[in-house]
């Protein structure tokens, strides 16, 4: 009979509003056991999991990051501190032979993404990153509906994160700097850059954007609209637009849209002009949980496929399905395999938002990409 694993050991670094949901999601793997709480301050940190709900009793409490490196029992590393912290943790966390998921951004400029591509592949640990609406029901059907050709070729695609973010929020004192939030895609609108790429199967060749600011409190830009050319290929590019703001009065939005030449989807509606799609079809073939369809009408009455299914519609993490990715991390390490969403993979995305805010910086003039060759 095969020896069956002893469960990995985790460190959860930075306790606060994400790492309650890291922390539930790796008590509920069976491979995994919590040994470490790292952050400044014990009662504050417990004090926040009770508020969430969580307890890890058998877990040890440091204030010391260097004692979860030095720790045997120690295997996985999950960072989820303030956004100028992640690259050197993630860094250190490498060079100590712990496996991480680390939360988005990954890093702010590039020269910390190189230090973390850097020491990732020398020490040839298995890395996620925090972009969890990758396990999200409904973006698994944008992207599949796309991928099996129910859009046809693709010809636009525009992705939004549209969420009021202001002294609400439990992080809000560094959000809001330039040290640590940086700009509004880096701290936030990545989640959408990172959709248009995945669900889009395209990478960026050329961005270019414009930004403002309205929103009070905030170091940096609070919107910024970027102009996007994907695909590398010699053929036609394929143009997408992202916006990414904190200034408008209304509820969290995350908005899909990708316009193929047969077909269109925005948001949870799929529409047409010339040949009608096969509602029945469409249901028989389409693999994710979770999704189903009736007939609907546009508000002008035109004919609509109406796609019923648990949105992305809320910037609370408690609903974001952390799951997923803390699965895919243990198993991957198990297996001795990469994840799909690495710290490679993240590194495009956050080369887009570079690119993008340097644009919005020099008035839209446009930014040719990769910037890490």
């Amino acid at each position: 009979m095969p020896e069956v694993p002893r469960p990995l050991g985790v460190a959860v670094v930075g306790i606060g509003w994400v790492a309650a949901q890291h922390l539930t999601a790796f008590l509920r793997n069976p491979h995994a056991r919590v040994v470490f709480l790292c952050s400044r301050n014990e009662a504050r940190a417990r004090g926040r999991l009770e508020q969430a709900g969580v307890a890890a009793p058998s877990a040890r409490f440091t204030r010391n990051y260097q004692d979860v490196l030095d720790s045997h029992e120690v295997e996985i590393v999950s960072i989820a501190t303030p956004n100028h912290l992640h690259a050197s943790q993630a860094v250190a966390a490498a060079r100590a032979g712990k496996h991480v998921l680390l939360e988005k951004p990954t890093g702010l400029d590039l020269t910390e993404l190189r230090a973390i591509r850097d020491a990732v592949k020398r020490s040839r640990i298995r890395t996620i990153v925090s972009f969890e609406l990758h396990y999200h029901p409904y973006l698994r059907f944008a992207r599949w509906l796309r991928e099996s050709g129910w859009l046809g070729r693709l010809r636009f695609a525009r992705f939004q994160y549209l969420s009021r973010v202001t002294d609400w929020y439990s992080g809000w004192q560094w959000v809001r700097t330039r040290t640590s939030g940086r700009s509004h895609l880096l701290a936030a609108g990545c989640h959408a850059v990172d959709a248009l790429r995945w669900c889009t199967g395209l990478e960026a060749a050329e961005v270019s954007a414009y930004h403002a600011r309205f929103t009070k409190g905030y170091e940096y830009p609070t919107s910024i609209i970027v102009n996007l050319k994907m695909g590398r290929s010699p053929g036609s590019p394929v143009n997408a637009q992202l916006v990414s703001s904190t200034d408008f009065q209304m509820p969290y939005s995350f908005g899909v849209e990708m316009m193929g030449d047969r077909a269109t989807l925005r948001d949870d509606m799929i529409l047409w002009s010339e040949g009608p799609i096969d509602m029945a079809a469409l249901d028989r073939d389409c693999p994710i949980d979770g999704i189903a369809f009736s007939e609907g009408r546009t508000p002008t009455g035109a004919a609509a496929i109406r796609i019923h299914a648990d949105m992305p519609g809320s910037a609370d993490v408690t609903h974001h399905p952390f799951q997923g990715e803390i699965d895919e991390l243990v198993e991957c390490i198990l297996d001795r395999r990469e994840t799909h969403l690495n710290v490679h993979d993240a590194q495009k995305t956050m080369e887009i938002c570079i690119a993008a805010d340097r644009s919005a910086a020099r008035g839209g003039r446009p930014v040719r990409l990769p910037l890490i060759r």
